[in-house]
């Protein structure tokens, strides 16, 4: 405990400088409409190493139409709202490292994913401070919002505790490095997160909300699972913040992109929006080698995938293992997503939607190019026999509906809907146009895919419940929800389909946090408890659905002072039959890839802000 209270006290050097990096990053901007679409309720923050657990919402986070026909501030006030929060955290293993997941003699497969696992010992994972700065500028029913992050992680200086040269995945590097791209993401980075500009018109006794620019949007009624709802194809998420905080609803995860969107509010009952993307992301997965990360080829940083040891032929021996080298991935393009949704206020307080949207995936899919006749000498020597890339699937349609209403004090919601020339969850595609001698179709990611295609089902239902008085608190929020998903039909590629996979698959998550206020003068203390289970995640449709038998929890202890200053400790631990993310046979295991990093972490940050308002005529 002293070693983790002295780290703690040496790491608040580095804030100063990370605030200054913020600050210039930040740009004027707007907050959020009521009736527009939902963006994020909460601000798009940096990837964090630490746990900190959600704050539960009493109401569904996807708005209905307005109650009323909509009013305006005429006397156009002039506000300026900028806030800055300023935050450590670090984070210690407490577990040591499994066999399992790291002993190529356990499963060869081990070799391509041990390089996040090996670089951590028991002790300090995460060491890291975090500026996010917010800046909203609104004259009358107009207004900017932009907002910046930027962080840096100390633990992620010097060298790695990774021994085993053997199984390294990257080039540019030693076996007890981090490669740049490693380190651009996690050591140090600053980025714009919003930056978008708004306007709310009258039309007659209709309003008409715009909005264009970099922001985050979210549709539907998904709570936790928004992979399997329509708002898994609007939005890339943040993957290694998912990861260091399980139990984070999909809106805190959900990162802006470039678009514009635009809601009608017809009557009080009935509103249309749209939205149409100007530009596409990735999702941010865990850079190779970093704590969280379980497959080597996979993330920012990605160099090599090994496929076996080096080998000599008469008087040569190569120079490194066998093994594919990371080329360019195949992205799709920047345009052709989009879509519409209707919302309807229906009698008995219910609140429906209907959607349809094109996306492409922000998960890509893995080509395997091996060499022929062009293999060059320096490649053959350097055990380079292919490439290896990441092909993103185009033109995925979805449609949807929801429904939503509040009982007492709880609120139920729902959604169903299906996926048209949806990519599955497939073995790696070999795309033969360089190996061959003759001529053969150059693979793509939409017209002649190397993956399996087809159409599935979605649904899921979630409730966000204030409690009443109990004996274990006076105050208490229950959330949770489950998803299912299903395989309809395999229309191109059935033989690549994993063999792991089953046409069914079902998870569950659930967060209860009970609230003690005013436990001191200024102070509440909560203490958040979260789990998730999956008694069927071998899904054909959704990688990573989930372990499955298996899961994570997590708890941990949050305190507020005077909505200023906050602090929290969680632990993470993860359960279920385990094994690497591939199996032997280089199939997806669909089982606990991450059964020996749990973790304990800290966390304290303060907000400092500055308000203006000046009211106009």
């Amino acid at each position: 405990m002293q070693t983790i209270l002295s780290a703690m006290r040496n790491r608040f050097v580095i804030l100063p400088g990370l605030l200054s990096i913020s600050l210039m990053a930040a740009i004027l901007a707007a907050p959020p409409l009521a009736a527009q679409e939902a963006t994020t309720d909460q601000p798009q923050t940096a990837p964090e190493a630490s746990a900190d657990q959600p704050q539960s919402e009493p109401a569904s986070s996807q708005p209905a139409p307005e109650a009323s026909s909509g009013t305006f501030n005429t006397r156009r006030t002039f506000k300026i709202n900028w806030d800055n929060t300023i935050k450590y955290s670090n984070a210690f293993r407490i577990k040591g490292q499994s066999a399992t997941l790291i002993d190529p003699a356990k499963n060869v497969s081990n070799t391509n994913q041990d390089d996040g696992d090996r670089a951590f010992n028991q002790g300090l994972i995460s060491d890291r401070g975090d500026i996010l700065s917010e800046i909203d500028v609104t004259y009358g029913n107009v207004g900017i919002r932009a907002s910046g992050a930027a962080w840096g992680d100390s633990a992620y200086l010097g060298t790695s505790a990774d021994n085993s040269p053997s199984t390294f995945n990257a080039l540019s590097v030693k076996y007890n490095q981090w490669t740049e791209g490693t380190r651009d993401l996690v050591l140090g980075h600053a980025e714009l997160l919003d930056a978008f500009a708004f306007g709310k018109f009258n039309i007659g006794t209709s309003t008409l909300s715009v909005r264009g620019g970099q922001y985050a949007l979210q549709w539907g009624e998904s709570l936790f699972f928004g992979s399997n709802g329509i708002a898994g194809g609007m939005a890339p998420v943040d993957v290694l913040k998912l990861l260091a905080v399980p139990s984070a609803q999909f809106k805190e995860i959900i990162r802006p992109v470039p678009q514009v969107s635009t809601q009608y509010q017809i009557t009080p009952d009935v509103a249309v929006g749209a939205f149409y993307q100007l530009g596409w992301r990735a999702t941010r997965l865990p850079p190779v080698g970093s704590y969280y990360s379980t497959v080597d080829n996979l993330g920012q940083g990605a160099e090599r995938m090994i496929v076996g040891p080096p080998i000599q032929i008469g008087p040569t021996t190569f120079t490194g293992p066998l093994a594919f080298f990371h080329s360019a991935d195949r992205e799709p393009k920047n345009w052709g997503q989009f879509g519409a949704q209707v919302k309807l206020r229906l009698p008995g307080g219910w609140d429906a939607g209907i959607y349809g949207i094109q996306y492409h995936e922000k998960v890509g899919q893995l080509y395997l190019q091996p060499f022929g006749p062009a293999q060059t000498n320096a490649q053959f020597m350097a055990g380079q026999i292919g490439n290896f890339y990441w092909a993103y699937p185009e033109n995925v349609k979805a449609f949807a509906i929801s429904a939503t209403k509040s009982v007492g004090s709880v609120n139920y919601a729902a959604e169903l809907g299906a996926h048209f020339n949806q990519d599955l969850v497939s073995d790696a595609g070999i795309d033969a146009s360089i190996a061959s001698f003759g001529h053969v179709a150059k693979p793509d990611a939409n017209g002649n895919p190397l993956y399996a295609v087809g159409k599935s089902i979605h649904g899921q239902v979630s409730w966000i419940a204030s409690l009443r008085p109990s004996v274990i608190s006076k105050e208490a929020t229950w959330v949770g929800e489950v998803a299912w998903n299903m395989l309809e039909s395999i229309d191109k590629n059935p033989g690549i389909l994993d063999p792991n996979t089953r046409k069914h698959a079902v998870g569950i998550r659930t967060i209860y946090e009970p609230t003690y206020r005013q436990k001191l003068p200024g102070m509440d203390i909560s203490f958040p408890v979260g789990a998730s289970f999956f008694p069927m995640s071998r899904s054909s449709v959704i990688n990573s659905f989930g372990p499955n038998k298996g899961g994570d929890f997590s708890a941990g202890v949050s305190v507020a002072y005077l909505d200023a200053w906050r602090f929290g400790v969680t632990l993470t631990g993860y359960y279920g039959p385990s094994a690497g993310f591939l199996d032997a046979n280089n199939h997806f295991s669909m089982k606990q890839d991450l059964s020996d990093r749990y973790a304990v972490s800290f966390n304290i940050r303060h907000t400092i802000g500055f308000k203006f308002q000046s009211r106009g005529n």
